[in-house]
């Protein structure tokens, strides 16, 4: 573990504070002439808390100890609502898809609004639900959009929407986190709902490490009730999380030798995913698509100022002089790829969507001490995620290589913060954090231009120019129309800058700060 000693004298009337220290475990030592030694242990002090340890001297000999080691008397003089679970909780609890959020709902005054209890890493969530991966914790009747979360005291949220994580710090990186439901601290007075911080964990003065691999598969499933009553397979499902940690002294033989002035601390988690979807396509058949139709039909119509207007011919075809050059460049690019029917419901086809969604999360994370005045600490936070979702993304079309879309959802944190005591009773306490997120969005489906070149030809006499690098959204009433989306590109950058300055003068503690955010 990381260890040091913090000396400082009381006051005149025994009154002692040490002010913005780390969270961890700690024990106190009391020694005054006259009196016993008193040493009281097993104190744990978590993130944002303010404890009151409350000591009664023995007469006696110094060389004489009276230990406590319960730390029963301990109690927090803090009126804030919250709620700590800690990173051994964390890590051990049972968790689906392993993310950290989901146990924020065991909190008291917490529902979650979402219409599925799984939550994932990125802006997509392959497991249920919604398929956009949004917070809707409620906390104390609040909307979900006014909470605050935090990684190690920096923004960690995307400022437009109020909903979406920028970064997933990875469930065995965590050393704490704490929930603060309500009469929060003025440095946490962002938003009205709940201020939710997760502290990642630090190197200590022994190496210390793990690997993991957890997976889910469809094997270990059963089909649900529809599949069955329609006789459908079993989705397929392939998910693997696996990654490792490690983490300790910084210590080179003969170049760095210490263990209790520098730290580092490293994280690495992966996941690869591959999800199968059941969807109904409704499609026209091979005759159709050239125009045949096995009953009468419209097959003209009156051009009303461009528009089309009442139905001026009948017949069981169309002529091919009927059909426009956009509707030919259609039917070639992206009609003319869709599958037969199979199902046993005319002119319906049942397909299987694969969509892949993976991760992988770098975190460095270096503590180092100046000695009992100055510390330092800075951290390294990557996450990509890149997914092909075969429907596409926000469009669930019910055919593969359409409407399909390949997306990346990047989310980095890089912050620094110090902490100088220049004297027991001041304390100077600041730091930077940049935190950016975004989500990458483009269409690599028939629908793309690159697949579709005759409809981009045949849409260049119009009085508009095409941009999206796309075919236009089409609806067909009664079938299959093309639904697109994209590309979307949304970024978010949020950077943070604070300082705290700490005063003890007798028995009071005064506070007071700066903290700026600037958001893009």
């Amino acid at each position: 573990v990381q260890t040091c000693a913090l000396p400082i004298y009381s006051g005149s009337t025994g009154e002692y504070t040490f002010p913005q220290i780390q969270f961890g475990h700690y024990s106190v030592t009391i020694e005054a002439v006259g009196f016993k030694k008193y040493v009281e242990g097993g104190i744990t002090l978590n993130v944002n808390d303010k404890l009151t340890l409350i000591s009664t001297l023995q007469v006696g000999a110094q060389t004489e100890v009276v230990r406590v080691e319960a730390a029963a008397d301990l109690i927090s003089t803090d009126a804030v609502a919250a709620g700590v679970v800690t990173g051994t909780q964390v890590r051990e609890l049972p968790l689906n898809n392993r993310v950290w959020t989901q146990i924020l709902i065991t909190e008291p005054g917490v529902s979650d609004s979402n219409s599925s209890d799984q939550y994932y890493v990125g802006a997509t969530n392959p497991f249920g639900g919604s398929s956009t991966n949004t917070t809707g914790f409620q906390v104390n009747g609040g909307r979900r959009e006014e909470n605050n979360f935090l990684v190690d005291g920096m923004d960690n949220i995307d400022r437009g929407s109020n909903l979406t994580l920028l970064s997933f710090p990875s469930v065995d990186s965590i050393s704490e986190f704490r929930i603060v439901r309500g009469v929060y601290d003025a440095e946490l007075g962002r938003s009205a709902g709940a201020q939710i911080n997760v502290v990642t964990r630090s190197g200590t003065s022994d190496i210390h490490g793990g690997a993991y691999e957890f997976f889910r598969n469809d094997k270990l499933n059963a089909n649900n009730f529809f599949n069955n009553r329609s006789l459908v397979a079993r989705p397929l499902l392939r998910d693997n999380n696996f990654g490792f940690t490690v983490g300790g002294p910084v210590y080179i033989p003969k170049v760095y030798k210490q263990r209790d002035k520098t730290f580092f601390f490293v994280s690495e988690e992966f996941r690869r995913v591959i999800t199968y979807t059941n969807a109904t396509a409704i499609i026209p058949t091979t005759a159709m698509k050239s125009g045949q139709f096995g009953t009468v039909v419209c097959n003209s119509w009156a051009n009303v100022n461009g528009s089309v207007g009442p139905c001026t011919g009948y017949g069981t075809s169309i002529p091919t002089a009927n059909i426009s050059a956009v509707a030919s460049a259609y039917i070639k690019d992206i009609y003319s790829k869709f599958p037969a029917p199979n199902s046993p419901t005319p002119f319906n086809y049942q397909s299987t969507l694969r969509n892949t969604n993976n991760f992988r999360e770098d975190m460095i994370k270096i503590d180092h001490s100046f000695g009992t005045k100055l510390q330092l600490n800075g951290k390294y936070l990557n996450d990509t995620v890149p997914t092909i979702e075969a429907g596409g993304l926000f469009t669930s079309y019910p055919l593969d290589g359409v409407a399909t879309t390949s997306t990346n959802s990047p989310g980095h944190q890089y912050n620094i913060h110090a902490t100088y005591t220049p004297s027991p009773t001041f304390i100077l306490d600041g730091g930077y954090g940049f935190s950016y997120g975004a989500i990458l969005s483009n269409v690599i489906g028939s629908e793309n231009f690159s697949g579709s070149p005759d409809v981009q030809t045949a849409l260049t006499g119009f009085p508009f120019q095409n941009n999206l690098g796309r075919v236009p959204t089409l609806s067909l009433t009664g079938g299959t129309g093309v639904s697109t989306f994209g590309p979307y590109n949304d970024y978010n950058r949020n950077q943070t800058v604070f300082i705290n300055l700490t005063k003890v003068w007798g028995t009071h503690t005064f506070k007071a700060g700066f903290i700026a955010y600037h958001y893009n």
